[in-house]
């Protein structure tokens, strides 16, 4: 039978891996520093939130809880719509634009009936958030100057448009307000949980590491974000321009400006980074509640300076934030080599490296080579075993001297200085007179 020799080119074992080391994984975030941001925030937002509702004056005591809500709701949907387009790395500067476009279609259209007017507010949301969409992800345009010419174009238009027709349709009953802030809030905390994920953050990872203009083969995910981030800003000027009361057979219109600082501050201080990718859950929804409070409290108490500054500081707060979540995320590069080499059974073979006992066997392989070319290892004394001297006597009396095949087996033999193995290379005749001897041992 034959067998095929071993080869160094059959041990697989030795070039298998268990996992990939290639460094493609990315290292997961740490969730540990969104949550207690997150039960900060809950405890700040809740604290001032105590302190308005005990001002005696301000928007909280006219309008009170219901009030409340109808403002909270569309700030909610806009701070989602910036925080989705940070997460796909490209900032959407045009939901304030986006928002008001939306609420003027819908109010000019309210003559029309409540869904032709829906139609056309969210239609024209989703149309503005396709040529977005594709000017950033198609284009590859940075997210910031894509969405402020959409921005700016809008802006233009609204300057010219004049102002829209009288609004047809009634308030927005208390309790579909309660139905779209609750709708904000699900939607806010739905989004936030699917972006917890590792593996929806991991594939976000190549839109983060990748300058902008070039390809990271994640458009898709930038369009789809940047068309969600759009919608989302429409619902939220139909939701504005609902819930206000009528005057004079006019609806007021939000304010671009302030709605895209109070969505960019609340987003930011909610806990999701302005480099993207990473963010919370609830940090959001949280943040919105703590800016319109707190703007509410500035506005009840009479305080000196305007409340737009309270969504501009929240902006920078926002930066800390982000260095914070940065600074908590990072991974040093010892933890990020451990971690891409976890599993690999070279780790094993660094680990425990085998000695090299190549020079152990030299000396045996020459004596190899002489018994394969006819010599005798023992014909001389090549240094390796001392010859006899002095310390033990030569073999004498009784013991039979070497003689025959190997000369010198005084000093060649390596068993003759001990003696040991006499008796099996002379035989037992040598050493005992008879039979008798040799029974008794005598």
């Amino acid at each position: 039978m034959k067998f095929d020799s071993p080869s160094k080119d059959r041990d697989s074992t030795s070039q298998m891996s268990v996992v990939p080391t290639g460094g493609d994984e990315t290292p997961s975030d740490r969730m540990a520093v969104h949550v207690v941001w997150e039960i900060g925030l809950l405890l700040l937002g809740g604290g001032v939130l105590f302190a308005l509702t005990q001002a005696a004056g301000g928007p909280f005591a006219e309008n009170s809880w219901n009030g409340f809500a109808a403002a909270l709701a569309p700030v909610a949907m806009l701070a989602s719509a910036m925080a989705v387009s940070l997460r796909v790395g490209a900032v959407n500067l045009a939901v304030g634009p986006i928002a008001l476009l939306a609420a003027w279609l819908f109010v000019d259209a309210s003559g029309s009936g409540s869904a032709v007017a829906l139609g056309m507010g969210l239609g024209a949301a989703v149309f503005v958030g396709i040529v977005l969409a594709t000017l950033t992800a198609w284009l590859r345009a940075p997210g910031w100057a894509a969405s402020g010419a959409v921005g700016g174009a809008i802006g233009l238009w609204a300057g010219t448009s004049g102002d829209p027709s009288a609004f047809m349709l009634s308030a927005l009953p208390d309790t579909g307000v309660l139905a779209a802030l609750a709708g904000a809030a699900g939607l806010s905390l739905f989004l936030g949980l699917v972006g917890a994920f590792a593996g929806i953050r991991g594939r976000l990872a190549p839109i983060r590491d990748t300058p902008a203009g070039e390809r990271h083969g994640r458009g898709g995910l930038v369009f789809l974000g940047i068309l969600l981030s759009s919608s989302l800003a429409g619902a939220a000027g139909v939701v504005a321009a609902w819930t206000t009361v009528p005057d004079a057979g006019s609806a007021g219109l939000p304010d671009p400006i302030l709605l895209t600082v109070i969505a960019l501050g609340a987003a930011l201080l909610g806990g999701t980074s302005l480099l993207g990718r990473r963010g919370g859950v609830c940090g959001t929804l949280f943040a919105a509640l703590l800016v319109l409070s707190l703007m509410w409290l500035a506005e009840g108490r009479g305080w000196s300076f305007d409340p737009s500054w309270i969504a501009l500081s929240a902006i920078v707060a926002g930066f800390l934030v982000t260095r914070l979540v940065e600074a908590m995320n990072a991974v040093d590069d010892v933890e990020a080599a451990t971690a891409n080499r976890a599993g690999s059974v070279d780790d094993l073979r660094d680990d425990d490296p085998r000695p090299d006992r190549t020079g152990e066997y030299e000396r045996y392989d020459e004596d190899l080579a002489d018994l394969g070319s006819g010599g005798d290892p023992w014909s001389t004394n090549s240094g390796a075993i001392p010859a006899n001297t002095g310390a033990i006597p030569a073999n004498t009396g009784g013991i039979r001297t070497n003689t025959g095949p190997i000369p010198n087996a005084a000093a060649a033999d390596p068993f003759g200085a001990s003696g040991a193995f006499d008796d099996l290379r002379d035989g037992y005749g040598t050493r005992f007179g008879s039979d008798n001897d040799r029974r008794y041992g005598r």
